[in-house]
């Protein structure tokens, strides 16, 4: 899918803090007597350039994964081992480190990095090396979360909103598609079912991302009233996860099936609908009323169309717990 305007605008304001946390760490490496502080620089170009919810939490992980794996490093040293051995252990007992000491829902590999580097380096430059590591890292990692967090914080909230008018257009989209196909036999389900499981699981990835968002909001002072609209965020991105879910199953059958029902493309509309009101979190009642309707008139002809349609009432059967619940 091509990046619209909003999706580069974001692009380009986290590239922006990204240059400003790594310039400033940069430039205070050197007030405080570096030459060339790179890892102060580093720091904030990894810990921002993954999810925009997480970089308190990889700044923080990323200063404990190098004070574990310069330790490591600078007690490895002091065994009388072959080069090999030392770069065995290093990695082995970094790796292990990262468990306890993970970034999200993976091990942090900073151990493994920090403690390989010091052993690369050898006995007589690891100490130096490791102690200038171990400080640029912690200013890298205070101007991260000074400008991530208090300069210019993630709105979790925004975000959010953003990724849920996205889903809410591709399931519109996957659903005309679904119509189309039904009225017309014209093939359109079949060629972008690839687009189909895609989107799928990125609504799913979506309801992931929640936890993330809330620890950023708990984290930002500043955000903390949005806690109401993010509980109603969530409760529209797991329907969106879980409507996206009977879509893939309904693409899939059409696909793979000659269904053809002008009654079940237009049931289907109606159901577009009821999805585009609902993910709006508005009265989706009336349209779902329609489609109920529409489909309870529908006698199926043959087993495809009789497929179908169970997997349009599957879904008309989430839309109708949500619009009832208003």
């Amino acid at each position: 899918m091509r990046p619209t305007g909003r999706d580069l605008l974001s692009e380009t304001q986290l590239a922006i803090k990204m240059a400003v946390a790594a310039a400033l760490g940069w430039w205070l490496g050197t007030r405080a007597g570096a030459p060339r502080p790179i890892f102060a620089a580093l720091v904030g170009l990894v810990a921002m350039s993954g999810d925009p919810f997480s970089a308190f939490s990889v700044s923080l992980a990323r200063i404990l994964g190098v004070f574990a794996g310069v330790g490591i490093g600078i007690g490895l040293l002091q065994l009388d081992l072959r080069l090999l051995w030392l770069v065995v252990l290093a990695l082995l007992a970094g790796a292990l480190a990262g468990i306890p000491l993970r970034v999200g829902g993976r091990p942090n590999i900073q151990a493994a990095v920090s403690a390989l580097f010091l052993v690369g380096l050898g006995r007589s430059g690891a100490v130096p090396a490791g102690v200038a590591r171990v400080w640029e890292t912690a200013i890298g990692a205070g101007v991260t979360l000074l400008v991530s967090v208090l300069l210019w914080p993630p709105h979790p909230v925004r975000e959010l909103r953003h990724r849920l008018a996205r889903l809410r257009q591709e399931l519109a989209a996957d659903l005309a598609a679904v119509a189309d196909d039904l009225a017309t036999g014209s093939g359109a389900v079949g060629a972008r079912m690839d687009d189909v499981r895609s989107h799928s699981l990125d609504a799913v990835r979506e309801v992931f991302a929640l936890d993330q968002a809330r620890r950023a909001l708990r984290l930002n002072p500043l955000r903390r009233r949005d806690v109401g609209e993010l509980e109603l965020l969530d409760r529209r991105i797991n329907l969106a996860a879980r409507l996206y879910r009977h879509a893939r199953a309904i693409s899939r059958d059409v696909a793979d099936t000659r269904a053809r029902s002008g009654e079940l493309a237009a049931a289907t509309r109606l159901l577009a609908e009821a999805v585009d009101r609902a993910l709006r979190d508005e009265d989706a009642r009336t349209a779902v009323d329609a489609a109920e309707a529409r489909l309870a008139g529908i006698e199926p002809r043959d087993a495809d169309t009789l497929v179908v349609r169970a997997q349009l009432l599957q879904m008309l059967d989430d839309l109708r717990s949500v619009a009832s619940a208003r």
